[in-house]
């Protein structure tokens, strides 16, 4: 999300490091030395495109500078070795970081204390792009301590190059207190140039890892705002982009869709990894919309993209996981495992254990979603694998990176010290120096300030360690309840998922056992074994609705009462052909049973139904049949099922039946703790009274059914 800030800021960096380096030359005298002339040879070499005897000439200038005592121009020359290494197109970054080094030795022994602190900088940069993050942070502290040594200002470049490696080790809080320190800097001297556009991101890309979306949101906006100033083309796109995915996790990917599509409009991008970024992005809002089949253009597109490229191409780890997530959205879950696949050999390939956790959880999901549960189960352990080995590997590094920096704070201090010391030894030869009298007084004084001084230095060492030590605790402790959260908030993602497949896996199970009962329908001449079997695929049915309606709704708990009746009696009325003769008037109160509740109330509405479409209305009249669930408050409820048929006389005695159905529907009664009455009035209505304590709650902005 940030791969702009890394190399337009070490850009940015390089370049004002050259000027500065052009600066100090021309502030040296006109005659030039011995040494001078050799790196005006190893200059001239460049034109003539020799490289091997340009680095001869630089090797010969510093080995004369030593020797002359020149140590600054010494450093400088290191400098133009890694100048001309990239001139000579060179791309190991082992090597750019060996010269800084030399350069960097030698600023420190010359005191040259700015220079240091540049170099230091560049190195930081170096380090981090080599994800060596603990020795970038160091560099980086020590070239801060410098700069404010020489009441440098402007440092908001620095401020958020160490807050985006605090970010990249998990330091957010570390991360943010810098990257705020780098705008308030920006700010104060009038920075509106696209390093404050990297500033803003950078701090986007921090608050979106920690998954603070409306921060993270306010922050790319005004980074996009900078970019677009600027006519930045590279910039606009990537900035949208995180703009449209930020605005996808807060539920508004429309939004998204529509910032891309403007901005795709001004700017018209041609560069191939702008076109890449422009359609995972229109593929993610559209899946996001729930659109696959618009979708399906941009996926095509990408994939004609990544035929074309190497395969160690960057971008192709990003399309095949967009790939993967696409087709899976969309079950077909075939090409969703190839590029799953795919996207695992590039993790494999690169050794990045973060892609192959990655790619294994999209396995087995695919898997998941699938059937295939011996292939799930494999790739779910190796995701869990690969997920426990990064958190012990991320503390790893941040333990290393507390030695570092408890190593560098401590030699500071003794540098410090040191420096006093020297100090103090200098007064002491000027004291000796203008007053021999005042010799021995001066020195028992000096005697006093010295142990006054270490017993103060003492103190104060004996505090910053507690200090320290506090510190330390409160980080690991902080970072510890961040990892807890992380953990809790994936573990309840999983069970919401096993939630789900249970009940679609109970909903199938019900549908094989249905298509079975059809099956042996099929073969049976007896009609009262056909009746049988057809009324219990009925009693299936209505269960398997249920556990429908559970795994296709967000809520996993609760049954829409309104939703499912509905549907239960659309089914029973298709499975008899009674559209035409008799009428449904539905009115059910708008509230959510839990399964406990929801499945005998169900059987007993088959039951009821049923019994009225076979005995109410005979030789195929007309009729009606109304169903009714009224919420009574306090937990009461009573649903009605009654049908203007022919009725009985004997509907007291019929509440007593011993008949299947009959029992049935008392049996279940009993089972919501509910009361079962059987009443005639202009036909036969069924009433059951019950308390539900637990699940239920009202639906918002319901509608009556009627059919």
């Amino acid at each position: 999300m940030n791969k702009i800030t890394y190399k337009r800021l070490l850009a940015f960096f390089v370049l004002s490091f050259v000027c500065l380096q052009a600066w100090s030359q021309a502030a040296q005298p006109a005659a030039k030395s011995e040494g001078d002339r050799y790196m005006a040879s190893a200059k001239a070499w460049t034109l003539k495109n020799d490289s091997v005897k340009c680095n001869a000439d630089i090797r010969t200038a510093i080995s004369i500078y030593l020797k002359k005592g020149q140590v600054r121009e010494a450093a400088e020359a290191w400098l133009k070795m890694e100048e001309y290494y990239q001139f000579f197109h060179g791309t190991g970054y082992d090597k750019r970081i060996a010269y800084y080094e030399q350069a960097l030795a030698l600023f420190t022994s010359a005191g040259a204390n700015d220079r240091a602190a540049a170099t230091l900088n560049i190195l930081g940069d170096f380090y981090q792009v080599e994800s060596n993050f603990p020795k970038s942070l160091s560099a980086l502290k020590k070239s801060l301590l410098l700069y404010q040594s020489t009441n440098k200002k402007d440092l908001q470049g620095l401020y958020d190059l160490i807050g985006s490696v605090n970010s990249r080790l998990g330091n957010y809080d570390e991360a943010l207190k810098y990257g705020l320190l780098a705008v308030r800097t920006a700010e104060a001297v009038g920075d509106t140039s696209l390093m404050l556009c990297t500033i803003f991101n950078r701090l986007g890309v921090t608050y979106y890892t920690i998954k603070q979306y409306d921060q993270s949101l306010i922050y790319f906006q005004k980074s996009l705002l900078i970019a677009q100033k600027n006519h930045d083309v590279n910039s606009v796109i990537l900035l949208a982009y995180n703009v449209a995915n930020t605005l996808k996790l807060l539920h508004k990917p429309r939004e998204g869709y529509l910032l891309m599509k403007e901005m795709e409009r001004q700017y018209h991008p041609k560069d191939l990894e702008n076109k890449i970024f422009v359609n995972i992005c229109y593929l993610n809002m559209l899946v996001a919309l729930k659109q696959p089949g618009p979708a399906k253009r941009f996926c095509d597109t990408l994939l004609r993209f990544a035929s074309a490229m190497n395969e160690n191409d960057r971008s192709q780890e990003l399309i095949q996981q967009t790939a993967a997530l696409y087709f899976m959205a969309a079950a077909d879950y075939k090409n969703a495992k190839i590029h799953a696949t795919k996207y695992q050999e590039i993790g494999r390939r690169t050794s990045n254990n973060a892609v192959l956790s990655n790619a294994y959880k999209t396995l087995y999901q695919i898997d998941s979603l699938a059937g295939d549960e011996v292939s799930e189960l494999r790739n779910f352990r190796k995701y869990t694998e690969l997920r426990n080995l990064l958190f012990n590997e991320k503390t790893t590094k941040q333990i290393a990176q507390l030695e570092i920096q408890y190593k560098t704070e401590k030699k500071d201090q003794e540098l410090k010290s040191k420096e006093s010391n020297i100090a103090i030894l200098k007064k002491q030869a000027q004291l000796q120096a203008t007053a021999q009298k005042l010799y021995i007084a001066a020195t028992i004084l000096l005697a006093l300030l010295l142990g006054l001084s270490y017993n103060r230095y003492l103190l104060k060492q004996r505090v910053n360690r507690k200090l320290q030590v506090q510190q330390t605790e409160i980080n690991l402790q902080n970072r510890s309840l961040t990892n807890l959260i992380a953990e809790k908030d994936n573990l309840l993602e999983e069970k919401e998922w096993l939630m789900k497949e249970i009940h679609h896996r109970v909903k199938n199970n019900l549908q094989i056992v249905i298509s079975l009962l059809n099956t042996q329908s099929s073969y049976l001449s007896d009609d009262l074994a056909y009746k049988a079997i057809r009324e219990s695929r009925h009693r299936m049915q209505s269960i398997s609705l249920i556990h429908q309606k559970l795994y296709q709704s967000e809520n996993l708990a609760l049954v829409n009462m309104p939703a499912y009746i509905g549907d239960l009696v659309q089914y029973l009325s298709d499975s008899f052909d009674t559209a035409s003769r008799i009428k449904f008037d539905v009115d059910i109160a708008p509230i959510e049973l839990d399964v406990t509740k929801s499945v005998p109330l169900g059987l007993i509405l088959n039951e009821a139904i049923t019994n009225s479409i076979k005995y109410a209305f005979p030789q195929d009249a007309d009729g009606k049949i109304k169903i009714t669930l009224a919420d009574l408050g306090e937990g009461n409820y009573e649903l009605q099922i009654s049908d203007n048929g022919i009725g009985t006389t004997a509907a007291a005695s019929l509440s007593k039946s011993k008949t299947l159905g009959m029992s049935l529907m008392r049996g279940l009664s009993k089972q919501l703790s509910g009361t079962f009455t059987v009443e005639n009035r202009d036909g036969l209505t069924i009433i059951i009274k019950f308390i539900n304590e637990k699940l239920s709650k009202p639906i918002k902005n319901h509608q009556s059914l009627s059919s």
